[in-house]
């Protein structure tokens, strides 16, 4: 207590015993750059319209929108179709997506997921229902070939004990009747399932595995995907690289000590449709951001962080009163049940082995090179993306995949070529979300140093705010300071010497007692 009071006296006669200190302008801890306009003109036909009419009713932020309608397309479609822009490349690419929405949780993701996503839980229940007599039936054909094979391996088992000429005769006969028994074995009936909230990698897999080989993650508090068991420490790389070898419709290879619980997953789709709050992200990019960068994890994103609608979200009685019209979603919704039905005919056999390869005209492949080229070329010296191949990797293949999407959900056939129209919308948006990714670096996923000291920066502002000062002691900080990972003198001392380089405050002493002052137009609403 002594400390602030003779703080207090000092601060009481500071004025008259010296000229005022001369701050300089504050510098910002991050880049503090504002989000480009969503290019909603680079979103074609039925799909630009339907995102429109949710925008308006949910009166959320349409890159919100946005991605929650590309990532129910990128569910369906990835089960009808492959792109492969480079002809050169022996593998296709899915046209499954990855796409990371960043806002606090009233941004009203869940509203917008409905609007798209209630078309596929419905015609997921409905196909279900259809096929509950074949689903039956083969569990009574799959009963009785078990018992079957049961009955020829213990036959066999016996037959082998015993060891006499008859006994080896009826065993090479069961053994016969086995192999064809195993090379008949009852077709399995796949019941469609196409979305979760809350799944491991390993979940996803077997589910794509045991369920239906379409899959998507569609998480409005995607917490529980970043912060899950799944993604500690010690777990998170194994799982980085599942996911992207699922977003590549890679092989999955399981090996556990049970061979029981071993398996190989092949000919699956998954996609990613999550929102996340910039705290949580923060967290997890503090624990994992290393491995997730170095893996490819982060570069397979198409992220947005949009500015909020939060406080302009008004509402009128006659407006809630009257029903809306919405031509654009009822059209959304029948493009997608038959584009959904597409799907079915491909996987109703458990697995997508033979999909069709969506074929670029010339023109497509034309623009598709040339944004290419720029992607490549602004990551050498001194461009937008200088060192950031980690975010700038994939971008280009993410936009041959939205251009597949716009393609097959805006009426073209599986044997159309792309038109240079389509591929160039896809362009126009995979860009943004570069843009978007370059922001999210900027600002969120900062070293750790760097967010040390942003979070010491912040609990400085409102210490200060709350005690009418603008100075702490450096000892008060050191027991006090939030979080207590910095209640230690390294690393109180490089975060202050973070703020000091940034004219957020200076280091000073008082006597004996060290202090730290704020730059009083951080306390005035600067930043």
């Amino acid at each position: 207590m002594r400390q602030f009071i003779a703080m207090d006296d000092y601060r009481a006669n500071r004025q008259s015993e010296r000229p005022a200190y001369q701050w300089a302008t504050p510098e910002p801890l991050t880049q503090q750059s504002h989000a480009a306009p969503y290019p909603m003109d680079a979103l074609p036909g039925i799909i630009g319209g339907a995102i429109r009419e949710v925008v308006e009713i949910v009166k959320c932020p349409a890159a919100l929108a946005a991605n929650s309608a590309l990532s129910v397309l990128a569910t369906a479609c990835q089960g009808v179709a492959n792109i492969k822009p480079n002809p050169r490349l022996k593998k296709p690419s899915p046209l499954s997506l990855i796409m990371v929405t960043i806002g606090d949780p009233n941004e009203r993701k869940s509203a917008a997921d409905d609007f798209f996503s209630e078309e596929i839980g419905e015609w997921c229940d409905t196909k279900t229902q259809e096929l509950e007599p074949d689903l039956r039936a083969y569990k009574a054909e799959f009963a009785s070939w078990n018992a079957q094979k049961r009955g020829l391996e213990k036959a066999i088992e016996s037959a082998a004990s015993k060891g006499d000429p008859a006994s080896l005769q009826k065993m090479q006969e069961a053994q016969e009747k086995l192999v064809w028994l195993e090379q008949n074995e009852p077709a399995k009936v796949y019941t469609p399932k196409m979305t979760t909230k809350d799944a491991t990698p390993e979940g996803i897999a077997k589910h794509c595995m045991n369920k239906w080989p379409s899959l998507c993650n569609m998480a409005a508090e995607a917490g529980a995907v970043f912060g899950g068991h799944g993604m500690a420490k010690d777990k998170a790389m194994r799982n980085f690289s599942r996911i992207n070898e699922m977003w590549e419709a890679g092989k999955i290879e399981v090996t556990r000590s049970n061979e029981e619980d071993s398996f190989t997953l092949t000919g699956a789709r998954f996609s990613m449709g999550l929102a996340i709050q910039p705290d949580l992200i923060r967290e997890f990019f503090e624990t994992n951001g290393r491995g997730a960068t170095g893996s490819g994890f982060f570069g397979r994103w198409l992220l947005s962080f949009p500015e909020t609608t939060q406080g302009t979200r008004m509402e009128d009685v006659e407006t809630l009163l009257t029903e809306s019209e919405t031509p654009n979603i009822e059209k959304f919704r029948k493009q997608l049940h038959e584009i959904l039905e597409q799907q079915y005919t491909n996987g109703k056999g458990g697995k997508f082995d033979n999909l069709p390869t969506l074929q670029l005209s010339r023109e497509a492949l034309e623009i598709w090179v040339k944004y290419l080229n720029s992607v490549e070329s602004a990551l050498g010296a001194g461009c937008d993306f200088e060192g950031e191949g980690k975010i700038a990797g994939k971008n280009p293949n993410s936009a041959a995949r939205l251009a597949g999407l716009f393609h097959l959900f805006n009426g073209g056939h599986v044997l159309d070529a792309i038109s240079g129209e389509t591929m160039r919308a896809a362009c126009r948006l995979a860009g943004w979300h570069l843009y978007e990714a370059r922001r999210f670096f900027g600002e969120i996923a900062l070293p750790k140093d760097d967010i040390e000291a942003v979070k010491l920066d912040t609990w400085l502002i409102a210490e200060c705010k709350a005690t009418g000062s603008n100075a702490v002691g450096k000892t008060s900080a050191m027991q006090r300071v939030t979080p207590a990972s910095l209640r230690k003198v390294d690393k109180l001392n490089k975060a202050l010497d973070t703020l000091e380089r940034a004219n957020r405050i200076r280091q000073t002493k008082e006597g004996k007692i060290a202090v730290i002052e704020v730059n009083p137009a951080l306390l005035e609403g600067g930043k």
